[in-house]
């Protein structure tokens, strides 16, 4: 499916990502470790987090929050055999964006046929995009193997419901993107990964990552593969740079594809007074 400005845009949000905690479990975001108490932490493309309490850590995408209404809450859970225990639990309502996107004759072949900026089909024979939610609850558990690495894994359970039926036509059949919007055409989804951080220096960390998505019953889009690696440098607690690549694969309703898409990502960070 051909895209337009507003995907790429929207392809670049949901790629960058990072995972670097540094001391006192500051750059936490992708571990089982939550914020220490009145820290938040905000990036270019991250979500603003907010620790709570030393054990409730929530976030959100203050920029998607026009187009895509969401909140995330990580909670501090009890070790179990020298793992560190969290679970995150997210709540998304993505039919404003999607209705958004939908753009009447995005289906023709040539632009100068079509509304520019739409991404999903506007054809009278297809219903309006219903409105929907999903939720994704999620374990993560973190180990600190000698001084230096940091192990983190996750498991998660994706659920979603509609207040109508969505035509199948209107999948987004872009990496990143697909698997994450496939589960409101088969109603669940699993996920799960795995993060190695190593410490090189005091401020450079390097991280690899692997996560798969699971969408039973959707097409021949049932499964994605996803890859990260990422060179990180933790200037101080208020500022981290974060710069690298991500690899993608994914069964599309036309078929699989591969892609390896540039990384780069600032967050900024403080801790409010009391």
């Amino acid at each position: 499916m051909k895209c337009g400005k507003n995907s790429a845009y929207l392809l670049f949000l949901l790629t960058a990502t990072t995972t670097a905690p540094a001391s006192e479990n500051e750059w936490s975001s992708g571990t089982a470790y939550t914020l220490p108490k009145g820290r938040y932490e905000v990036g270019l493309f991250q979500p603003l987090r907010y620790g709570h309490t030393e054990k409730l850590e929530w976030s959100t995408h203050p920029i998607l929050d026009f187009l895509i209404p969401n909140v995330t809450i990580k909670i501090s859970q009890s070790q179990f055999c020298d793992w560190d225990v969290a679970t995150r639990h997210s709540l998304v309502y993505p039919t404003p964006l999607l209705r958004k996107l939908r753009v009447k004759g995005f289906g023709s072949q040539t632009l100068a046929d079509m509304d520019v900026g739409g991404i999903i089909s506007g054809d009278p024979d297809i219903p309006q995009i219903p409105h929907m939610f999903s939720s994704r609850n999620e374990i993560l558990m973190s180990r600190s193997f000698g001084n230096s690495t940091l192990v983190t894994g996750k498991a998660g359970f994706i659920l979603a419901v509609k207040t109508g039926e969505l035509d199948k036509r209107t999948t987004i059949d872009l990496p990143i993107i697909f698997p994450r919007l496939g589960v409101y055409y088969n109603g669940y989804g699993v996920n799960m990964g795995a993060d190695i951080l190593k410490k090189a220096t005091k401020r450079i960390d390097f991280l690899i990552d692997t996560d798969i998505f699971f969408l039973p019953g959707l097409n021949e889009g049932n499964v994605a593969f996803e890859h990260k690696g990422l060179f990180v440098w933790n200037k101080s607690s208020r500022f981290q740079l974060a710069l690298g690549y991500k690899l993608v694969f994914g069964k599309y309703p036309f078929g699989t594809q591969w892609h390896l898409l540039p990384l780069l990502d600032f967050q900024w960070g403080r801790k409010r007074n009391r």
